[in-house]
């Protein structure tokens, strides 16, 4: 959910066995991972073999030999990609410095889902919980990230209009807890989103709606400002 791991500008790096360095040898293992999430949104992940990827992605099965190990790797490569969107996905709603705390908040939780929706893959790789020990350590070092982000964002947003909450906060913050409070949030969202998802595709409505309004009273709770009307 700045990725870690992001060397030369690829989020799965490490898993090469050879960084590509020509935009065609790149655009090439781009397509290798496009083909394998595709298909991982249709099937079964254990089913799922280097030559049927290699038939997708329009190249031969040594292709993929020459930048990954094997089959674990190639999909872990596929999981970090979407541990990078999700970085994506908070520096676009950021952009915004307009927008009230609570409405950048909710946005963020929509376009996590959009996201998901837009990636089945992504989906099939967390409801089957693929993910290796070494891609949910990255995972959860870009958590950490975007909760730190998040805490200073809207905590800006709240003080530009109150600035004794501002005050209030640093206080809050310098003993460690407020830090922890923002990671629990985030933590908070992405289970709430998984159980969107669980059984629905496009996202369960009235889920994503709670996870929303959850979310908002939450945080609304460690800026220690009011809550908003549903």
């Amino acid at each position: 959910m700045s990725g870690p791991g992001r060397g030369d500008g690829l989020p799965y790096a490490h898993l090469l066995k050879r960084v590509p360095v020509q935009a065609r040898s790149r655009a090439r293992v781009e397509a290798i991972l496009d083909a394998a999430a595709e298909l991982l949104a249709e099937g079964d992940i254990e089913a799922l073999t280097l030559r049927a990827i290699a038939a997708a992605a329009g190249v031969p099965t040594g292709t993929i030999y020459q930048f990954f190990e094997d089959k674990p790797a190639l999909i872990q490569a596929v999981a970090l990609r979407y541990v990078a969107a999700t970085v994506d996905v908070l520096d676009t709603l950021l952009v915004d410095d307009a927008a009230p705390w609570d409405v950048t908040l909710a946005d963020l939780i929509d376009g996590y889902a959009d996201l998901i929706a837009a990636a089945p893959a992504m989906r099939a790789l967390w409801l089957a919980g693929a993910m290796s020990a070494t891609t949910a350590k990255l995972a959860g070092e870009a958590d950490d990230a975007i909760a730190a982000r998040l805490q200073a964002d809207l905590t800006r947003r709240v003080a530009a209009g109150a600035p004794s909450v501002a005050k209030r906060r640093r206080r809050t913050a310098a003993n460690g807890g407020a830090a922890s409070d923002w990671r629990f949030l985030v933590t908070l969202i992405s289970g709430l989103l998984e159980l969107a998802f669980a059984d629905d595709l496009r996202g369960d409505r009235a889920t994503l709606a709670r996870t929303r309004r959850v979310a908002v009273l939450y945080a609304a709770d460690l800026l220690g400002v009011p809550p908003p009307p549903p």
